[in-house]
């Protein structure tokens, strides 16, 4: 008699739950310990003005905070990526999940520290100095805020295996389209001060925002299908 292998469930994966166990209680302390500012900077990037305090990062509580959210991004757009991956054909194979959310998150961290210093490189080449700070802060904040906005997407996909995927895909692409909406409106605020030529600003997101961003999402894509390959 043959056995049949349950098909793999990320729910059911104790280093899953426990990095979600984890993520938990971090984030509980983040909110304990800094709730108040992160709400307020929350704030200010719907009524930005280059006056505005910014986020206080200098302390050691708000850099474990920090790390802290950065881990939450990451971990939800793994949970999220690999979910739709996986209920969409790819990485199915029982074992080559994990991986592919280690690979996930391993991507968006590199990622991540390329923007930073891409964005760096190119605002202090094209701008001023103070402008490239308040924007790189202005910008990972924003970043760190997509992580909050995403639970809802990786809890679904966790614990409601039964939702359609769309629904998560849906939501997690409006998440994506309003901090892109963000973006814009941060940049306007804060590196094109001055008259704003259209063009100007459509070719410097496309070169730092919305070109680097489809890449990722095409390599993680190709890892996906070399791993499941390699399983």
């Amino acid at each position: 008699m043959t056995d049949i292998t349950a098909p793999y469930c990320m729910a059911n994966d104790n280093i899953v739950m426990l990095l979600l166990i984890l993520n938990l209680v971090g984030i509980s302390y983040v909110l304990l310990m800094n709730g108040a500012n992160i709400i307020e900077r929350a704030k200010c990037i719907f009524y930005y003005e280059n006056k505005s305090t910014p986020y206080n990062d200098r302390t050691h509580i708000d850099k474990v905070c920090n790390l802290i959210m950065y881990f939450q991004t990451i971990f939800h757009t793994a949970i999220i990526a690999a979910g739709v991956l996986q209920g969409g054909g790819k990485g199915i194979v029982n074992g080559s999940v994990p991986i592919t959310m280690l690979a996930i998150a391993v991507t968006t961290t590199l990622f991540l520290a390329f923007k930073h210093l891409l964005y760096s490189l190119v605002n202090l080449t094209l701008f001023s100095k103070k402008a490239s700070a308040e924007w790189n802060s202005f910008y990972f904040f924003t970043v760190k805020l997509v992580g909050f906005a995403l639970a809802p997407a990786a809890i679904a996909i966790l614990f409601i295996p039964s939702i359609p995927l769309n629904f998560v895909s849906i939501y997690s692409i409006l998440v994506l389209i309003l901090h892109l909406c963000t973006v814009t409106s941060g940049v306007l605020k804060i590196i094109f001060t001055k008259k704003v030529i259209y063009m100007e600003l459509f070719l410097y997101l496309c070169a730092l925002e919305f070109l680097p961003t489809a890449v990722v999402w095409k390599s993680i894509l190709q890892l996906d299908d070399f791993i499941t390959i390699k399983i």
